[in-house]
């Protein structure tokens, strides 16, 4: 299993066992997936001092994945 799949599963433990399916049989949710983890990805390089990100950028960032999450219950609640 990916790395990044185990972060998703940690955020959304209840739905453990259905985040790995849709993984692998839905394009869609594999997608979101892939946004999902650029986006935690970007936030995290953002706490370096190696990348200067404003902190509008930020609010962006994590504005972004707060709608991300929200896609990923309506995978959840519609399986």
């Amino acid at each position: 299993m990916d790395f990044n799949l185990s972060m998703i599963k940690d955020r959304f433990p209840k739905w453990s066992n259905l985040i790995e399916t849709l993984y692998q049989k839905n394009a869609s949710f594999h997608s979101l997936c892939d946004d999902f983890f650029l986006i935690v990805e970007r936030i995290q390089q953002s706490s370096s001092s190696e990348v200067s990100i404003s902190s509008a950028d930020l609010v962006e960032l994590k504005t972004l994945l707060s709608e991300l999450e929200q896609e990923m219950n309506i995978y959840f609640n519609e399986a």
